[in-house]
């Protein structure tokens, strides 16, 4: 056990598989993963060879499709408790389905199944491709909520009086320092989550994202101010937790060691903006925790813009830094910047006139 524990020299080689570009097309199809990849559950039902097929093509095109899948084997249980023999993708089967489901699922359902129905139909003319707006079921996309510096302030303020609970006594330190790093690296969710004591190399000051969306790995690098937080929070937490190991959740849950889950994230992210003031406009409205992102993206190209960088020309790097596959869901930042920048100029030109000017003069 002993050569098992932090070696500062093994964090990149132990326990943890390789870097690599992109997820290899699967053999089989495997359900949720856990970090190890295990195999969780398979399609079983005479529906079963049509949603292989279909997964195994979303994941040769890059996607993990993990809660998909999810969604897939409770739409298998579901179809083979109403027609056992089924082998065509019907309209009633769909309706039924969709129907059967609460009023907040039922727009991810739909156009899941549109999916399925698109590529089964290639081969199938007599497969039920959902129309769009299918049973007036509407997919309403999330606003976008990015904080200001402001609130980014009172944000950070927040993180450090999180509430310990005797179920989760390191909730304060784990939490809060989660948030703060999703706020400082534009890092996704499940990124940070999955995240082990090895994959944080704070003698490079890099974070090593493994296995990613799309199956991406990249390395992130961090400022020198987060990577001093973030040594004091490993140090404070190897006290509370003696021998941890390298394979070890940086951010664990309640034992100090495993995953923490997401359900405690949203919560210590909710309980946050409440502190700091920040008020929450309800579902679909946010701030939600994916927000940090944006925010992180948004005041990213805001600082260029201030130092007066050509904000295209940086696009390329922000999308590496934030795992895109491209720049295109990286121009979304671009536009918002821009509107910002467009409305803080407007209302200055209202007081000052030609005293407003481009960052670096008139050119």
């Amino acid at each position: 056990m002993g050569d098992d524990r932090r070696d500062p020299r093994a964090r990149l080689v132990q326990h943890d598989p390789p870097l690599r570009p992109c997820r290899p097309g699967v053999a089989s199809i495997r359900g949720p993963r856990s970090r190890g990849g295990g195999v969780v559950s398979v399609f079983e039902s005479s529906l079963a060879p049509q949603l292989i097929a279909f997964v195994e093509h979303k994941r040769n095109l890059g996607h993990r499709y993990d809660g998909e899948v999810k969604v897939l084997r409770a739409f298998e249980r579901f179809v083979a408790a109403l027609t056992p023999d089924a082998v065509v993708l019907t309209e009633a089967i769909v309706r039924s389905f969709v129907l059967a489901l609460p009023g907040p699922s039922r727009s991810n359902a739909v156009s899941l199944l549109r999916q399925l129905g698109r590529f089964l139909a290639a081969d199938d003319p007599a497969v039920f491709v959902a129309p769009a707006k299918y049973l007036r079921v509407r997919r309403r996309r999330p606003s976008i909520r990015v904080l200001t510096v402001a609130e980014v302030k009172l944000f950070l303020d927040a993180t450090e009086y999180l509430s310990d609970t005797d179920h989760s006594p390191h909730r304060c330190l784990v939490q809060g320092m989660a948030l703060r790093t999703l706020l400082f690296t534009g890092l996704r969710r499940d990124e940070l989550r999955t995240l082990r004591d090895a994959d944080v190399d704070l003698g490079d000051d890099v974070i090593v994202v493994r296995d990613g969306k799309f199956g991406k790995s990249r390395y992130v690098p961090i400022s020198k101010e987060l990577a001093k937080r973030l040594r004091a929070y490993r140090s404070e937490l190897s006290e509370r937790v003696p021998d941890r190991l390298v394979r070890d959740a940086f951010f664990p849950g309640p034992d100090g060691r495993k995953l923490t889950c997401q359900a405690s994230l949203y919560k210590a992210f909710r309980q946050t903006l409440e502190i700091a003031g920040i008020k929450h406009g309800g579902r679909g409205e946010g701030p939600r925790l994916h927000d940090l992102r944006h925010t992180f993206a948004v005041l990213r190209l805001l600082s260029w813009y201030r130092q007066g960088e050509d904000l295209n020309a940086k696009l390329p790097l922000l999308a590496t830094y934030l795992g895109h596959v491209g720049v295109t869901s990286t121009q979304v930042y671009l536009h918002m910047t821009l509107d910002l920048v467009g409305e803080v100029t407007r209302r200055h030109e209202e007081h000052f006139g030609d005293l407003v000017q481009p960052p670096g003069g008139a050119r």
